[in-house]
């Protein structure tokens, strides 16, 4: 790969906009595009959008092949940027509820006074069963 490639024809592209982390309430102020296309161009987004506006007038000359590695997503979810920093493959309890307050904005140590948060599993993993 040349670290410049195109995702075209995507069924749905998820997308935010600026350029840096969002915590909280931003992280639930997502955009779908339908057909969606992302341009990144050795190794920065540089175009995101409908396919046919992304690849239309003086951009579809400019992103083209050989120049970018195309991979066409029809029938694929993308989302561009979505980090997941980290995953527990095993762990006791449930912390599905704690995930919507972080979106609506409550921060780790009220999670935590409510009994969530990483301690909430610690005790819970202790104490299933194999």
């Amino acid at each position: 790969m040349s670290g410049s490639l195109i995702i075209k024809n995507a069924s749905q592209l998820v997308t935010c906009s600026g350029f840096k982390a969002k915590q909280g309430k931003e992280m639930s102020n997502l955009q779908i595009i339908e057909d969606g296309a992302l341009v990144i161009e050795n190794g920065t987004i540089k175009a995101v959008g409908k396919t046919e506006d992304v690849l239309a007038g003086d951009d579809k000359a400019k992103y083209r092949a050989p120049d970018f590695d195309v991979i066409d997503a029809s029938g694929k979810a993308v989302l561009p940027g979505f980090v997941d920093s980290h995953t527990h493959l095993i762990f006791g309890g449930y912390r599905a509820e704690e995930f919507s307050w972080r979106l609506r904005g409550d921060s780790y140590m009220d999670i935590l006074k409510r009994g969530g948060g990483i301690l909430n599993t610690v005790r819970e993993t202790r104490s299933a069963s194999k």
